[in-house]
């Protein structure tokens, strides 16, 4: 029977006597949706692949649940984990025993019955990283926005960002996260909130962010253009100056960041240009590796007419047929801005992050041993 929309339902039974009995009970409605399980740390990827860094033989885990009512349980491997109890889509912890483990469950259930169970595996290739890369905890992020609402689409930054993550293959990174097709709302809020947790929570020591779709480069200010943006209307556009706002709140967390933009001209504001070129260094220098670094490197952008890189395509080749057990980003620009030139292109910009710390510190990419 219909019941959409009732708050009660009545039965009426009658006997071959006319005896009649009428009930009546009300409807309560719940919701069937089951919660959503969340990892903050460690990072785990959207197939529930974690990346481990050490051998260690239990996990420190941090999370969030999301759902419509309150929570009644969370297990974390046959656990009770710690979360608030009145709180509604609470953060959870816990600490598992993952010796000889290749993977850990957790479970979480509604006052309603509504269960979910999600299971996240281990990568332990994270684990064999060096301990004395002087890089520490390596992160890339690369945002790639090609399928656009209002622009014209990109082919190129899907076909760069997978020519990135091939060169990077051979160095010690530890997570790369690929965020595409972002809208505005998205980005913000990713800078300055996910990225912001996922920085602390899994205690990551250098950072490199690129972003590759659209760009523009209004009244000395760059641009980064999200899908949902709309031509002629700057403020649908994501300026990179915020960017270096919501870094402000986890750069303390950080000694190295390199943020790589190709696809507009940063601008004045976002970047403090070097007052001669870049001098190569040394990764046994410890001052180039211990001290902070907040660089730039931005190309002019794609050009249209080709959707292709020249930029992005001599950064993976430099990276790629590097012979060394270290590369300076110093080096990586001088072959780019060679590269560009050679091809007629406008000259990339190389810089400081104006208003973050920097030491003179620099970005180094370490070989796999």
């Amino acid at each position: 029977i219909p019941v959409s929309q009732k708050d009660k339902i009545s039965f009426t039974v009658k006997d071959v006597y006319d005896n009649l009995q009428e009930v009546t009970y009300a409807i309560e409605w719940t919701e069937t949706n089951k919660p959503e399980v969340k990892l903050i740390a460690p990072y785990a990827s959207d197939n529930g692949e974690i990346y481990l860094s050490s051998d260690d033989s239990r996990l420190y885990v941090e999370g969030q649940i999301t759902d419509e009512s309150p929570i009644r349980s969370i297990m974390v491997e046959g656990l009770n984990a710690s979360y608030r109890v009145n709180e509604m889509n609470p953060t959870f912890s816990a600490t598992i025993d993952i010796l000889n483990k290749n993977k850990f469950t957790v479970v979480a259930e509604d006052v309603y019955g509504n269960r979910m169970e999600r299971e996240f595996t281990f990568n332990r290739e994270g684990a064999m990283i060096s301990e004395n890369n002087p890089m520490g905890k390596t992160w890339v992020i690369f945002i790639e926005n090609s399928q656009y609402q209002t622009f014209a689409s990109l082919d190129g930054p899907t076909k760069d960002v997978s020519l990135m993550k091939m060169a990077l293959a051979k160095y010690d990174i530890h997570n790369i996260i690929t965020k595409k097709d972002m809208t505005k709302e998205e980005m913000e809020k990713f800078f300055s909130i996910e990225l912001r947790d996922l920085v602390r929570s899994n205690h990551v020591n250098s950072l490199l962010i690129w972003y590759a779709g659209h760009g523009k480069f209004i009244n000395e200010t760059g641009y980064w253009i999200p899908i949902d943006a709309r031509r002629d209307d700057e403020y649908t556009y994501f300026n990179i100056n915020f960017l270096r706002a919501a870094m402000q709140s986890y750069r303390q967390h950080l000694t190295h960041l390199l943020v790589v933009t190709d696809a507009c001209e940063s601008g004045p504001t976002f970047y403090q240009a070097m007052r001669s070129t870049p001098v190569p260094r040394s990764c046994d220098d410890e001052t180039a590796t211990k001290f902070k670094s907040s660089q730039v490197f931005s190309s002019a952008g794609y050009e249209l007419a080709v959707d292709n890189s020249q930029f992005t395509r001599t950064f993976a080749n430099t990276l790629a047929n590097n012979p060394n057990a270290c590369l300076p980003i110093e080096n990586v620009v001088a072959q780019v801005t060679v590269a560009v030139a050679q091809n007629n292109q406008q000259r990339p910009k190389f810089g400081k992050i104006a208003g973050l710390e920097d030491e003179n510190g620099t970005f180094f990419f370490i070989l796999k041993e």
